[in-house]
C-alpha cells in the first residue's frame, strides 16, 4: 500500500509506523516523502532563515543540515532515528521526520 493510501486509511495522515514500513518495502517513494517534509518546512521559514539548502525551524529552533547532504541521506537518518523511537510510532510522519532531522542540527538555537 502506498503512502498516499495509507493518509486515506489513518484518517488524513501518514504515522511514523506506515512511513517506516513503506521505506521497507520502497525506497523511492520514501525518499520522495522526506524531501516534500524538508521542502514544505524550508518554505515556510526561507525568509527568515536564508541558510540554504537545508534549513527550516522545530518548535522555534533553527535547524541546518549540511548542503552535502541527499535525499538518500537525509532519509536515512530520518529512518534510523524513528526506527529507535517506537513511541513516535502513532504520530504525524510529517512531525516526525522533522524531529528527527532536527536531532542531526549543525546550527545553534536561538
Amino acid at each position: 500500500m502506498s503512502l498516499i493510501a495509507y493518509s486515506h486509511a489513518n484518517e488524513g495522515f501518514v504515522s511514523v509506523e506506515q512511513f517506516l514500513n513503506e521505506c521497507k518495502v520502497d525506497k523511492e517513494p520514501c525518499m520522495a516523502f522526506v524531501m516534500g517534509v524538508v521542502e514544505g518546512a524550508r518554505h515556510q521559514t526561507r525568509e527568515q532563515l536564508k541558510e540554504q539548502p537545508y534549513a527550516f525551524l522545530v518548535h522555534g529552533n533553527p535547524v541546518c543540515l549540511p548542503g552535502s547532504w541527499n535525499s538518500e541521506k537525509l532519509t536515512e537518518i530520518a529512518v534510523t532515528v524513528l526506527t529507535n523511537q517506537r513511541q513516535t510510532w502513532p504520530y504525524s510522519a510529517v512531525s516526525g521526520i522533522l524531529i528527527a532531522l532536527s536531532s542531526q542540527s549543525t546550527c545553534e538555537s536561538t
